[in-house]
């Protein structure tokens, strides 16, 4: 295990810690409940930019520290600073142009904002013990950073108005049921098996795993029709490329690997 970046100061609203080949992202204001600041959105930021320019990096995991993934805009923090994050397009912007697949260990309470956090990742692992909420209505705020389009995508439009419109909490197993969380595991192993699933992933060819991110996502938000042109467009290319000696190999590798 090796530090991307080192701070000796105070502790910092984010950590950065580098396993094998991917790269763990901790937000880290526990006593807080990980409420996003302003410092902590800066920091993500830059953690995601960094993580997504390692050429020793391959997949980013972005976790929080303590009892909470994220329990969302820290409120207090934009009064006492009059801060705009609500309105920071920067954060949002930084995750939908990483190239690299990001995946989400759910480790509790991922409320409001910190839903939309978890939407920006490329698949989520729970904790069973973890719950997500949007308390947008109850709060008095609209969302800017993505949830009122991601989440009726995700778990179906009738689903997302109860949820928003009600601001009820959702439990981990029906996040699990309404496919809004891939995986659930024990709160004590949720980190060790994202860590496997993220070290798999990042033992692929990258150009190829980074490509099908990018198609993936680009035709999830865009019609059936223009999706398939879009795989044309993107696969057609990539494949006349591909080395099939190479290709064979690998699979040697993964078949002797299985045995």
């Amino acid at each position: 295990m090796s530090t991307i970046e080192a701070n000796n100061q105070a502790p910092s609203p984010v950590l950065t810690e580098q396993i094998g080949k991917v790269a763990l992202i901790t937000l880290n204001r526990p006593g807080r409940l990980n409420a996003i600041s302003e410092g902590m959105t800066s920091a993500l930021i830059n953690a995601i930019k960094t993580a997504d320019a390692a050429k020793d990096v391959n997949v980013i995991v972005l976790t929080g520290a303590g009892r909470a993934f994220c329990a969302g805009v820290d409120l207090k923090d934009i009064a006492d600073n009059d801060s705009n994050i609500v309105e920071e397009r920067e954060m949002m912007e930084t995750f939908e142009q990483c190239k690299k697949p990001i995946i989400g260990a759910i480790n509790g309470a991922a409320m409001t904002g910190g839903l939309e956090l978890a939407l920006y990742c490329d698949f989520l692992y729970a904790a069973d013990s973890a719950i997500f909420g949007d308390t947008h209505a109850k709060v008095g705020l609209m969302p800017t950073w993505g949830m009122s389009q991601k989440l009726p995508r995700i778990i179906g439009i009738n689903r997302t108005r109860e949820m928003s419109l009600s601001g009820d909490i959702i439990d981990a197993s029906t996040a699990m049921q309404w496919g809004l969380v891939n995986k659930l595991c024990s709160k004590e192993t949720l980190l060790e098996e994202t860590l496997t699933k993220a070290q798999s992933i990042a033992e692929h060819i990258q150009i190829n795993t980074q490509n099908l991110k990018k198609l993936i996502n680009e035709g999830w938000k865009s019609t059936l029709e223009q999706g398939l042109l879009l795989e044309e467009k993107y696969s057609f290319p990539h494949n006349k490329t591909v080395d099939f000696g190479e290709m064979m190999a690998v699979l040697e590798k993964v078949k002797k690997k299985n045995r």
